[in-house]
């Protein structure tokens, strides 16, 4: 699968590479982040290094899954502001770097995802997070998925355990606003 570019008002999403591991390797260091994914922890050069020069451009290439740079439009030399990605079962996963959160990028990112996702023909996206990851869930409520409830993780955290996450899913033709059945800490 070649790479391709989305774009928002405010953004353009990219394929990340070699100059955003330094971005990569500052904002991976954040607690919040370490806690809610599953990089690995400590992370190092070497991880940054990997995730964006071999896993990113192999996943674009096998078609398993398509993975975004964040960036503000209109930027030279754009900084790396977060990541979004989906894999190829339909299941759309993102983080933002600390300095950047609370601006609304990510969810203008998700909508454009969604668009490019539902537009290729796919009809059903899925989302999920550990529980209490109260931002990533306010995201997906925004963007219109509907709360399936908890369970087990469907993707084994880092040390090969599936702990207890909040589950959600958007189809093709859907209204993209916030629906029922969230839990209250999400819509509070």
């Amino acid at each position: 699968m070649t790479p391709v570019v989305l774009r928002t008002p405010r953004l353009v999403l990219d394929q990340p590479g070699e100059g955003d591991v330094e971005s990569v390797l500052e904002y991976c260091q954040d607690p919040t982040l370490q806690r809610y994914t599953t990089i690995p922890v400590p992370y190092g050069r070497e991880d940054a290094e990997t995730f964006l020069l071999d896993l990113v451009p192999r996943w674009w290439e096998q078609g398993t899954e398509q993975t975004w740079a964040i960036r503000p439009a209109d930027v030279p030399d754009a900084p790396l502001l977060g990541v979004i990605g989906v894999r190829s079962h339909g299941e759309v996963g993102y983080w933002m770097g600390a300095p950047h959160r609370g601006n609304g990028y990510l969810g203008e990112a998700l909508e454009v995802v969604i668009d490019h996702w539902f537009g290729a023909g796919n009809e059903r996206m899925t989302w999920s997070c550990l529980v209490g990851n109260i931002a990533s869930a306010r995201t997906a409520r925004r963007a219109g998925f509907h709360f399936l409830g908890s369970g087990p993780a469907k993707i084994a955290h880092r040390d090969g355990s599936r702990p207890d996450s909040w589950h959600a899913e958007l189809f093709a033709g859907e209204p993209r606003e916030p629906q029922p059945g969230w839990p209250a800490e999400v819509v509070g």
